[in-house]
């Protein structure tokens, strides 16, 4: 028997409008007939770019993160502008943060970070045939790069010294499909 799970907005608020996000409070109507309030962070989504050589070598940055208060290491990624195409804005952050400039991308999957109170999506895409090129970081962004091997990656996954989601889930779907 397959359930009516779908929630119905009744009102709702802005709590918040800043320039990344948009927070706001809704009222909704339950499936099984009862009233509650939904606060939901609304975010245009990112973009993230896995780069793995043909020697299994995986480039990460490491970026001081603010939420955190630590650095980490990810793949490279950066926020949609409102109505930008993510395979565009893949290819523009790939390029700014790394140096680099695919000639394609392959899609790996889309992810949702934190699906509880948000409508981030993130878009996954696989760098194929690049070329050297020139960063061009944004001005708040403190960003270095370097290529370690695939097999340190994932030690460094085991031993929660990357915890990224972006970077676990695209690293899972790229073993997944390519490394059965």
């Amino acid at each position: 028997m397959i359930m009516n799970m779908i929630e119905k907005k009744i009102d709702g608020e802005v709590i918040y409008d800043g320039k990344i996000i948009r927070v706001e409070r809704d009222r909704v109507l339950c499936p099984n007939g009862r009233n509650s309030y939904r606060e939901v962070v609304r975010h245009n989504g990112g973009a993230a770019i896995l780069c793995i050589t043909k020697d299994d070598r995986v480039l990460l940055e490491r970026q001081f993160r603010y939420p955190y208060n630590e650095v980490i290491y990810e793949i490279p990624a950066g926020k949609l502008e409102k109505g930008e195409d993510p395979y565009q804005a893949a290819l523009r952050e790939f390029e700014e943060e790394t140096g680099n400039k695919a000639e394609s991308l392959e899609h790996l999957t889309d992810i949702y970070p934190t699906c509880g109170y948000s409508s981030e999506v993130i878009y996954l895409y696989l760098a194929k045939d690049y070329v050297k090129s020139n960063t061009n970081f944004d001005e708040d962004e403190v960003i270095e790069t370097e290529y370690i091997p695939l097999s340190d990656v994932l030690d460094m996954i085991n031993s929660g010294k990357i915890k990224d989601a972006k970077t676990i889930c695209a690293l899972s779907t790229y073993l997944i499909r390519y490394k059965k």
